[in-house]
């Protein structure tokens, strides 16, 4: 069965936030990703976006905007939606990553998989 997956290039002051997934993850662990989060059955990408960015920033997200959809094959095959959002309601905390950082866009380099990487370039070439 095909996981179906959601995540967030935030944007602040041209900066963007990455997170380092807890070793105790199964998936991916200690990886330095985009926030993401599993759909749920019923929801659409979007609400289940908006829902995975309180339950794991603690934010608000307003009017994310789609920009890359991915087919990957990892542990499980998966697809991958990356949004975009610049405006957000609240303060950013971790409840679910070991680390938070905002980073320019140049280092991303510091991203784990090669997929946050190409999501990055599509964000840089349309915004």
């Amino acid at each position: 069965m095909r996981k179906e997956i959601v995540s967030l290039i935030l944007e602040k002051d041209g900066k963007i936030l990455v997170e380092k997934r807890k070793k105790s993850k199964k998936t991916s662990p200690g990886a330095i990703i985009f926030p993401a989060g599993h759909i749920n059955e019923g929801e659409s990408k979007k609400e289940a976006l908006i829902r995975e960015m309180k339950e794991e920033l603690g934010i608000d997200i307003v009017n994310p905007k789609l920009i890359y959809d991915a087919e990957l094959d990892v542990e499980e095959k998966e697809k991958i939606s990356w949004f975009r959002c610049e405006d957000f309601k609240g303060s950013i905390v971790k409840n679910e990553a070991e680390e938070l950082k905002w980073i320019d866009p140049s280092e991303n380099g510091i991203l784990t998989h090669e997929v946050s990487r190409e999501a990055l370039f599509k964000f840089l070439k349309n915004y």
